[in-house]
């Protein structure tokens, strides 16, 4: 007796006249490959993000919480899809990215670090863009915006010098935010 095809509405062999063997011919649908394929979990996951922003305050956490969670969440969103998907890089940036800027402004929110508070936010952004090519060797140009938002954090931090002046420090983060967007929009495929 040969092997049949399996019918994929039962799962049982095929009979009859004309039927060929194939390779997943005697497997069940999971070990065949034919299991229903699990819808990307990114969509669930955001707005399972979003809800657990909206929680905390309504939990009697401090509102002043809600913002650096809420990108900390969604960061987090996109990590999981990156690590449970298949590793696409455009989840990998968006993680890094809005975790960067989560903890960035958590940090100064939970402790009172006064003039510590700009350095230690450019310096969770420029580590996480450094996460980016640590976790993907092949790309470099997250090590780009990186640079100099490590140099703005490390001169703040040890200089108590401001870079940027005070006028233009309120555009450094959606310029930052709209440039990398911006790449992974267009970024050529990367093979």
């Amino acid at each position: 007796m040969g092997l049949r095809p399996l019918d994929q509405r039962s799962g049982g062999p095929t009979t009859g006249p004309g039927t060929t063997a194939t390779p997943t011919a005697g497997l069940g649908p999971i070990q065949a490959g034919l299991a229903p394929r699990r819808r990307g979990i990114l969509g669930g996951l955001v707005v399972f993000a979003v809800g657990t922003a909206f929680l905390f305050p309504a939990l009697g956490m401090s509102g002043s919480l809600s913002g650096p969670l809420l990108f900390v969440a969604i960061g987090a969103a996109f990590a999981a899809s990156y690590w449970y998907g298949n590793r696409q890089y455009a989840y990998l940036v968006p993680a890094a990215t809005l975790l960067g800027l989560g903890i960035g402004l958590l940090i100064p929110a939970v402790f009172d670090l006064g003039a510590l508070s700009g350095p230690t936010f450019f310096a969770a952004l420029a580590l996480s863009l450094i996460s980016v090519t640590l976790l993907a060797p092949d790309r470099k140009w997250p090590l780009i915006p990186a640079a100099p938002l490590a140099l703005i954090a490390v001169t703040g931090a040890v200089g108590r010098i401001d870079l940027v002046p005070a006028g233009m420090q309120q555009f450094i983060l959606p310029v930052l935010l709209m440039l990398v967007g911006a790449y992974i929009l267009f970024e050529p495929t990367h093979r």
